[in-house]
């Protein structure tokens, strides 16, 4: 484990990691409606008005759209292969969309259509380039080639068939009363999956394959690539920045708190060549968790366990942990924050026995004294199998990251279990099969892997599912993501 301190500049391209808060109401964005292609000019064949996508992880170029409205879906054919341009131009802007990759897909926003901020299947790769998702595409010219590009400061790219989101603050180029440019146009921030992954990038000219290429203009569309891979989009929405526009209480727009940028000589926990443990608080939502080992691997998979409720409650792909709350000043915080792109599960005990699996309400907490906690220990690969007891019944759950970097792997076996012991799986928004043995979760944030012979049950809680299993011998599956 490298415990080091950052400059300012690497730290605040780093994460959210202080849950950067937003001065903005949503009453300051306006949506694009995806009803229909009336908010777009000359929309090709390729381009598909549906209500959700679906795609396998492990075919390349495989979406789907879902009949219905209120996204759109880039189905790409050989014969079909059209941008998509706003029929609206924009200057400066704040825009915000989900969107969704199939496997090995290339596609790319380009604001005014001529700077690009680069979409890929970029999953699991450790040193993004300019050309990976998130990055500020390079730009390209007779005799010098390619120049400029900046890399997304990590790669917090989800899984293929997996809704994301990105949130980018863009400064168009500005102009003189003759027309000559004076000031280039700017990335000022780029957010992915509530990773700060861009911030005050200039681009000097329109970006390799750029829509419009041989001029810059005060306004130009929003504009989606459609010519390199399937890609579907949802939820896009867009502010005009007005400059010295006032600003009415209840009404703010997207501006980030000054104080979060303020981070001198932070300090950050990374992985050496094995993984990484450490104890610190966490929070999860509005609640400080006391009991927590953050587990950091080398292929930046990484997971939090509260180890007084046998909960593994959050995963998240990117860099570690930023301990600066719990060191500096005699650690008065002793808070941890993960650096990435927090996934959060939940913090529930994950066994609980049940009269009824259709009716029982599942355990939000278990009381401190109930659970008696025997520690963890390493297998050689240093992959933990946390030890504990409740009510008679000894838990041991290991949990091991995949070793093509796609998830992590948890095995929980239950000693001297009682009758009508219940694993829950899931328990995270709106739960989807796609074939016997893989769901997504979460409204497609991540996948379940779990083998059919464990005859998952998925049953409605509140507005969301959860997936319980009957436990019979030792439960195996993976969280992929």
């Amino acid at each position: 484990m490298n415990v080091f301190k950052l400059t300012l500049l690497t730290i605040l391209l780093s994460s959210a990691f202080y849950g950067v808060t937003y001065s903005q109401s949503d009453s300051a964005f306006k949506s694009i409606s995806l009803n229909n292609l009336d908010a777009f000019r000359d929309a090709g064949n390729n381009w598909i008005i549906a209500s959700d996508a679906v795609a396998d992880y492990t075919k390349a170029g495989d979406i789907n759209p879902v009949k219905g409205t209120g996204a759109i879906v880039n189905t790409f054919t050989r014969n079909n292969q059209m941008h998509l341009f706003t029929k609206q131009e924009f200057g400066d802007m704040d825009v915000e969309f989900d969107f969704m990759m199939a496997k090995n897909s290339n596609s790319g926003v380009y604001l005014q259509g001529r700077y690009e901020i680069q979409l890929l299947d970029s999953w699991t790769k450790l040193n993004p380039a300019s050309s990976d998702l998130g990055g500020v595409y390079m730009r390209w010219s007779l005799p010098k080639g390619t120049f400029e590009g900046t890399p997304p400061v990590m790669n917090v790219a989800k899984a293929p068939g997996l809704w994301q989101h990105m949130h980018i603050r863009f400064r168009a180029p500005k102009f003189n009363d003759k027309g000559e440019k004076i000031v280039n146009a700017r990335f000022e921030n780029v957010y992915i999956n509530g990773v700060l992954v861009q911030q005050e990038v200039s681009v000097t000219g329109p970006t390799t394959s750029a829509m419009f290429p041989d001029d810059e203009k005060a306004k130009g569309p929003l504009s989606f690539q459609g010519d390199h891979g399937p890609v579907a989009f949802r939820n896009i929405q867009y502010h005009e920045i007005i400059e010295n526009a006032a600003v009415q209480q209840g009404d703010q727009y997207w501006i980030p708190k000054s104080d979060y940028w303020n981070t001198v000589d932070p300090i950050i926990v990374t992985p050496g060549k094995k993984p990484s443990f450490i104890r610190t608080f966490l929070m999860n939502g509005n609640e400080k968790l006391t009991h927590v080992i953050s587990v950091g691997d080398p292929g930046e998979i990484n997971y939090s366990y509260d180890v007084k409720r046998g909960a593994l409650f959050q995963v998240w792909r990117g860099k570690f942990l930023d301990v600066t709350p719990a060191w500096r000043d005699r650690g008065g915080m002793q808070l941890g924050i993960p650096m990435g792109s927090v996934t959060t599960l939940t913090d529930a005990p994950f066994v609980a026995v049940l009269a009824n699996e259709k009716t029982t309400t599942w355990p939000d907490s278990i009381g401190f004294d109930d659970l008696d906690n025997k520690g963890y220990v390493l297998d050689k690969q240093r992959s933990p199998t946390f030890d504990y007891f409740i009510n008679g019944m000894e838990i041991k759950d290991s949990i091991q990251t995949l070793s093509n970097g796609q998830g992590i792997t948890r095995t929980v076996t239950v000693s001297n279990a009682v009758p009508n012991v219940y694993c829950r799986i899931v328990s995270n928004g709106k739960i989807e099969k796609l074939r016997d043995d893989l769901y997504t979760a979460g409204d497609k944030s991540f996948y379940i892997r779990i083998d059919k012979k464990y005859n998952p049950v998925i049953r409605s809680v509140g507005r969301g599912q959860e997936m319980l299993v009957k436990y019979q011998s030792a439960l195996t599956y993976s969280i992929i993501w």
